[in-house]
């Protein structure tokens, strides 16, 4: 391609769908980054509760800006239909997971998400799905409670928290 004004060559997208991913991942890593501004960083001999996260998302914008150069270098499948079924009971389970876990605790608020989540699929088969979330819930207890020793509240009912 190119521009009729200066005889300048733009590179051509050989792989539309990995540039797309990048730049939405660049896009969520900056809107992340912006929101870790307000709370400080500290430095990396006295860890913050920020400074982790910032790190982590630094990788992942690398990660987006490494697939949109994938996307301008290797062949790749263009743009097609986004599939919204997916999409939106993903993010339905990670809302629900932030709704419930202050009120319920992180077992069943994890239950709930995978089970949401888990919809995402049409191949999905109920019995597979609610016996894996449920290995699943059981395995992070043992790690993050047990192994771990998170004081996070695995089950709260009224009046009890375990």
């Amino acid at each position: 391609m190119t521009d009729a004004s200066s005889g300048t060559r733009w590179p051509r997208v050989r792989g539309p769908q990995d540039v797309a991913a990048g730049v939405t991942v660049v896009a969520l890593a900056a809107l992340i980054l912006h929101a870790l501004s307000r709370v400080s960083a500290g430095s990396y001999s006295a860890f913050s509760p920020a400074l982790f996260p910032r790190v982590c998302t630094y990788g992942l914008a690398l990660g987006g800006l490494v697939l949109i150069a994938r996307g301008f270098v290797k062949d790749g499948p263009g743009l097609g239909r986004v599939p919204l079924r997916p999409a939106v009971l993903v993010t339905l389970g990670v809302v629900v997971f932030g709704l419930v876990t202050p009120v319920f605790g992180y077992g069943p608020a994890g239950l709930l998400t995978m089970l949401i989540a888990g919809l995402a699929t049409p191949e999905v088969r109920l019995r597979e799905l609610v016996a894996v979330a449920v290995a699943l819930i059981i395995f992070s207890v043992l790690l993050f409670s047990y192994l771990l020793k998170l004081t996070m509240p695995i089950l709260i009912l009224p009046g009890l928290s375990f």
